[in-house]
């Protein structure tokens, strides 16, 4: 029987009240998961018509109701009526007249009773303010209570109501404080699995990749099954529920013995070691095999002590899909013969909208087209591959920014992460969700735990017999306009407020400190690094004065070289060729060059080259108009004298990027998705880039290198159009963009058909070959950062390295601050950008140095010319107004290692026996010494 603990006085107050006042909300239950439900009861002496009323929800902080709930029928004198989520625990689900799924309110909603006239009866919670008022409790009304019906007040819960725990559901049925009657709902779990056939977990598995109890076509059985094993996990954020294991298993590698049991909540006084037994119908949630044991359908049966973790393996012929399925929702180990390496770094996955890690078999993932044409079959089937060839690494509970929460010895200088490193001792269970398997880990890692194959170097290598050094470096949004920095306001910038803006025009740090940390990892890297000349990408377009970001840099840098040899200076183009006077373009970065004019000298002036803009308006699939107005940043060409009668022209490009879409992607309809020829968008507008460089370079004589950031990987179209592309024999035909001008001069109104490629070769390429790499996205690798150059500079490469100091790294030890909370960064060199440096060492031959020494003999005397007090035996001696030649091919020179700007002791030898010094002099393409009665100078 239900029990009223209403008071006498507040059942005689009711008499005189409208019917309706006799309604109230009675008690609020705002549990785990879906454990939601409202009761109403009446607490009048006569029954109360329902029909037309409704329940009705605001949700956070709305100002409307935007959820209805029907009610009806008639509650009698002194009954409750229960309104309950329907994926609620069947404590609630039991004794509720009505479940539905609009029951979603949290601690924060406001819920009110209205009737038919759509007056407010009884609420909770305070309208439009969204303010946790009960966030996992259960509340009851206390005696004496009334409707509250503004819910514009400040509502408090301590008044009128009292508190209890979490899924407390003992009271849901009958009014007041007490529990129902002979315990009520809830605050237990009766379920049990006795007299129950248990199906064992790797029946429910099956060896395929759905269980055979759940019918093809359909996503959950049709019947229900009980199964037992002993609990690996609990889970309670990415997956709700407990997993299990069956402690013997069948013996049979194909088929799992694990499984994830669904409870929709945080289950209770369950934990790893224990023998539990659930029921429920088997699922296939999102390609996941479970048991959906929600409503507390499961029972501990004793506790036998943790299970040992399987160690992964892949079977050879297979993919790792196939590995992992078969040990789905099983306790896994990984060890150094499973091979996993990290093919993308802890960092956020937008899928699963986390932080976490990705690992795949053997070998980190590369771009299909950095290896591949694109649009060829090779390129899709590695696609292919690729997609089946990761796995996710997750923690159970979301990671605070800064933190990987299965590796607490994260650390910028020994505790680092790097693609390639292989995964050891790792250990968890192992699900599938948002399309990808994820091991959610149960241990914690050491830094030695990370195996790794190729470690960190100092600088990049050092190659025989190289006497000039040519990089590409990508600066990651080297800014200084922000008040805290102090330099010149970028072209694109209103004004400093602009510059400072979070979303301003400054595309850089705001914070002093760092750009402090950014401006030394910058530096650390260019030191090490040692090249002569270096094209620079992504670094502020505020100009070319001491004012501007450019200036900035190379003013650090010079202050880490006490020789001046060592300095570096940077083009400036000439004023003409600056929008403005003063700016490379209308992009707020800019590429820029350095040099150390110590070794090469700049051959006339800078030549600016204007990139393609595109102006065009297109129809999408939709039916939708759009105007396209996208832009590309100018390169930067510089011709060098590098020795005598050779030149070196370098010019340096950052291309449009693969984000932002342009029209060839609006009108396919893959504006806003990843293009099917997996080339990224904006593909033909870079290609319309590169041809435009091309041509540029063509008329130049003398070796020539184009690097930067093209935004293209290896095999995709803008590179083929540098290097090899073959218009005749090619079955995907190469395109421009269409609606593209340079200068508002037309380049092309429509799509074109490019000729052959320039001929160029991929340097990297040439020296690596399909190891070269120099950025990551999306757990693949391949380059962005490229250098081609003619055929004469090839046979001058001695060596071609992408330094891996960003694409491998964490860019959790980038300069930026925001998604890494307290994390401890470091000025070293690694992350210091996003991508690495590529770095080509060159020989050029240098003419050998010719010069000439001269003994003169003035005196009456025959004396012997001596060279650091060496006679030479093989000529005579050296009469009265006789002279003495020797030079670079002298044998008696060679003798002595003698050469070209040495410093050598000159002397004449009187009678054979009187040293008489000249001094000393350094070879050069003129030096004598002259003899003069007893005396010998230098001249």
């Amino acid at each position: 029987m239900k029990i009223s603990t209403w008071s006498s006085l507040a059942l005689a107050l009711s008499v005189a009240l409208p019917a309706s006042a006799d309604v109230l909300i009675t008690e609020y239950v705002e549990g785990s998961s879906n454990n939601k439900a409202i009761e109403i009861s009446n607490l009048g002496a006569s029954a109360v018509n329902l029909d037309n009323w409704s329940l009705k929800l605001a949700f956070n902080s709305n100002t409307t109701f935007s959820s209805t709930i029907a009610l009806s029928g008639s509650l009698a004198a002194g009954d409750s009526f229960v309104v309950g989520h329907s994926s609620a625990s069947a404590d609630i689900t039991d004794v509720s007249q009505i479940t539905t799924g609009s029951l979603g309110f949290n601690g924060n909603d406001v819920v009110a009773l209205v009737d038919d006239g759509d007056n407010i009866i009884d609420s909770l919670g305070e309208l439009a303010l969204g303010s946790n008022y009960a966030v996992n409790t259960t509340l009851r009304r206390q005696d004496g209570s009334t409707g509250r019906t503004d819910i514009t007040t400040a509502f408090d819960s301590s008044i009128e109501w009292q508190s209890y725990a979490q899924d407390t559901f003992d009271g849901l049925g009958c009014s007041g404080l007490d529990a129902c009657d002979g315990g009520g709902g809830g605050g237990g779990n009766t379920f049990t699995c006795d007299d129950e056939t248990l199906t064992p977990t790797y029946a429910v598995q099956g060896s395929g990749a759905r269980s055979p109890l759940v019918p093809d076509g359909s996503f959950e059985s049709e019947d229900s099954y009980f199964v037992s094993g002993v609990v690996t996990a609990v889970t309670t954020s990415l997956y709700k529920g407990f997993w299990i294991q069956d402690a013997n298993g069948d013996g049979d590698s194909a088929t799992s013995d694990g499984l994830f049991v669904f409870t929709g909540q945080a289950p209770t006084d369950i934990e790893p070691g224990m023998q539990v037994c659930a029921g429920g119908k088997v699922k296939e949630f999102f390609n996941l095999t479970e048991l959906d044991a929600s409503g507390d359908k499961w029972e501990v049966i004793e506790t036998v002590g943790e299970l040992a973790a399987t160690e992964l393996a892949v079977s050879e012929g297979e993919s790792l899909d196939d590995a992992l399925e078969r040990h789905e929702g099983m306790k896994v180990r990984l060890t150094q013969t499973s091979e996993m390496v990290v093919t993308r770094n802890f960092g956020f996955d937008f899928d699963a909208f986390r932080n976490n890690m990705v690992l795949s078999h053997e070998a980190p993932l590369f771009k299909p087209t950095q290896l591949h044409i694109a649009g060829s079959q090779e390129a899709a089937d590695l696609a292919a591959a690729n997609d089946a060839n990761q796995l996710f690494i997750e923690s159970d509970e979301k990671a605070p920014d800064g933190v990987v929460p299965y590796f607490p010895g994260l650390d910028a200088e020994q505790g680092y992460i790097r693609v390639g490193d292989t995964v050891t001792n790792l250990e968890g269970v192992l699900g599938y969700s948002f399309s990808d398997y994820r091991l959610v880990v149960t241990n914690e890692l050491t830094a030695g735990d990370f195996v790794r194959e190729q470690d960190r170097t100092a600088a990049p290598q050092t190659f025989d017999n190289t006497n000039l050094k040519v990089a590409s470096f990508n600066v990651l949004n080297y800014f200084t306009s922000a008040s805290a920095i102090g330099g010149a306001l970028n072209v694109t910038c209103d004004d400093q407020a602009d510059a400072d803006a979070s979303r301003g025009c400054n595309r850089g740090t705001k914070d002093a400190a760092e750009f402090a940390l950014q401006q030394a990892k910058i530096v650390n890297a260019l030191t090490a690094m040692d090249a002569d000349i270096v094209g620079l990408m992504e670094i502020e377009n505020n100009g070319f004065a001491d004012t501007g970001a450019l200036a900035n840099l190379v003013a650090e840098l010079n202050s880490r070289f006490a020789d001046e040899a060592e300095h570096y200076s940077y083009i400036t183009p000439a004023a003409s060729d600056l929008t403005e006077g003063a700016f490379l373009g209308g992009d707020a970065i800019q590429v820029a060059v350095i040099y150390r004019d110590a070794v090469v000298s700049p051959s006339g002036d800078a030549v600016v080259v204007r990139m393609p803009e595109q102006h065009i308006s297109g129809e999408n699939p939709d039916g939708e108009t759009r105007q396209l107005d996208k832009f590309q940043r100018d390169s930067l060409l510089q011709t060098f004298n590098v020795v005598e009668g050779e030149t070196l022209s370098v010019a340096v490009s950052h291309f449009k990027s693969k984000g932002s879409g342009c029209y060839e992607d609006w009108i396919a309809g893959e504006f806003s998705d990843d293009p099917a020829d997996l080339q990224g968008r904006c593909n033909e507008f870079r290609v319309s880039a590169a041809e435009t460089l091309g041509n540029a370079l063509s008329d130049i004589q003398g070796d020539v290198i184009a690097l930067g950031d093209f935004n293209a990987y290896g095999r995709e179209d803008p590179m083929r159009v540098f290097t090899d592309y073959d218009s005749a024999s090619a079955e995907r035909k190469i395109v421009t963009a269409a609606g593209t001008s340079i200068a508002g001069v037309t380049l092309d109104d429509v799509a074109r058909e490019v000729g052959d490629g320039f001929g160029y070769v991929n340097l990297a390429t040439y020296a690596l070959g399909d190891d070269a790499f120099s950025y990551t996205f999306d757990g693949e690798l391949g380059s962005l950062d490229h250098a081609v150059g003619n055929a004469s500079v090839v046979e001058k490469v001695t060596g071609v390295e992408d330094w891996h100091i960003n694409s491998v790294e964490s860019s959790l030890f980038e300069y930026s601050g925001r998604f890494t909370g307290d994390l401890v960064k470091s000025d070293n060199a690694y992350s210091s950008s996003d991508h690495d440096p590529v770095v080509i060492s060159l020989q050029y031959a240098v003419a050998p140095q010719k010069f000439t020494l001269r003994f003169k003999n003035k005196s009456f005397f025959w004396v012997q010319p001596t060279i650091n007090g060496q006679v030479d035996s093989s000529r005579p001696w050296l009469r009265w107004k006789s002279n003495r030649k020797y030079n670079q091919d002298s044998q008696f020179l060679a003798d002595q290692g003698i050469g070209f700007g040495d410093s050598v002791s000159l002397g004449m030898r009187l009678w054979g026996f009187i040293d008489i010094p000249c001094g000393q002099a350094t070879l050069d393409e003129k030096t004598k010494a002259v003899f003069r009665r007893f005396s010998c100078n230098i001249k």
